[in-house]
């Protein structure tokens, strides 16, 4: 499950995620509760967010969760 959500990272489909981020939390016990995903995601726009997740290393287990180093680009506001 991990690796199809860092896919809807990878293509920018957010809508999708953030339906389903309290059921991914639940089901797959992300770690800490996802509150720092939902809070940076809060912080990019939620649903709303274009980017598209840029992966900087693979998938690897860290202390029993799945990790990712990834960059999520944002475009600056017009002023």
């Amino acid at each position: 499950m991990d690796r199809k959500v860092v896919e809807l990272w990878q293509a920018g489909d957010w809508k999708t995620f953030c339906e389903m981020l309290p059921l991914y939390n639940e089901k797959c016990w992300g770690e800490g509760g996802m509150h720092d995903t939902a809070m940076l995601l809060g912080a990019l726009g939620w649903d709303r967010y274009e980017g598209k997740a840029e992966v900087t290393t693979p998938y690897f287990g860290s202390s029993g969760t799945g990790q990712i180093n990834a960059i999520f680009p944002v475009t600056p506001l017009p002023a």
